[in-house]
This record gives structure tokens, sequence and C-alpha cells, in this order.
């Protein structure tokens, strides 16, 4: 099926109980780390300071559902347009790029332009959704692979 005759895939983006334990273990173990480095005390302080700005970073843009950016509803229309509405109410014409990483578990969407990605856990849509997004996300990096 091509993607020019594709359905419009619609769904709505819910927070996740996952993303917040996988940044948190990830900043942990940045932070484990950090006594394990051969470097002077204060830049192990320094790299502590910006592993606990990215975490809070991180946890602002993709966890906070207040962040005014943050994608809460996504239409995957013809070939590779897209509508995103934000938390802001904004409503933003969007492209996705001709790659994606697409696992079981996750769902990484780039885009040209901004946002420039979305992370998608299966616990953020409906089991439904998240299989119909692999699925046609694999048909069309096929096709764009064979094309």
């Amino acid at each position: 099926m091509s993607g020019q005759y594709a359905t419009p895939l619609q769904f709505e983006i819910g927070p996740s109980r996952i993303l917040p334990v996988w940044l948190l273990l990830i900043h942990g173990a940045a932070m484990l780390v950090l006594p394990l480095l051969p470097v002077p005390l204060p830049l192990r302080l320094a790299l502590a300071g910006v592993v606990v700005l990215s975490l809070a970073w991180y946890w602002h843009r993709m966890v906070s559902r207040n962040y005014p950016y943050a994608v809460r509803e996504l239409r995957w229309e013809a070939g590779r347009d897209c509508v995103l509405q934000l938390a802001s109410g904004e409503q933003l014409q969007a492209q996705l790029a001709p790659r994606a990483f697409v696992m079981p578990w996750l769902v990484i969407l780039y885009f040209r332009g901004r946002p420039r990605q979305l992370v998608l856990l299966p616990d953020m849509l409906s089991t439904e959704a998240f299989r119909r997004l692999r699925v046609r996300l694999r048909m069309e990096l096929q096709q764009h692979s064979n094309g």
C-alpha cells in the first residue's frame, strides 16, 4: 500500500509511566559512573551538574504534561505529512523524515523542522494504535529503501 493512499492515522498521546523510570535509570547510572572517572573532583562535580541539568531538561520536555511544545495528538496523513496538536493548543504541520527507530517497545519519529523527534512508548498509545503505527512505519520505510 502506497503511503499516498494510506488511511490517515490519528491518535492521542498520553502520559507514560515507563518514560520517567527510563530517564531516572539512565541519569542515575551516569551519576554512579562519575566517581569512577579518573578526572579531578571539580570536573566530576561539573559533570554531575550536567547530568542533573540533563535530567531536568528531558523531564520537562518529555515527562511534564505542561510543556507547551509537547505533542498531545498526532495525525499522520498521506505520505509523510503529519499534523501535530501541541499542549499549547497550537497545530503544526510537520513532515516525517525518511527514517524512524521502530522496535516493539519504542518508536522514535524524526521530523523535518520542529519538533525534531517524538519518542513514543507502548503505554503512551492504545495497544492497537501503537501496533498500527509500527506497521505503517515499517511499510513506509521499506518503500523508501526500495524506491
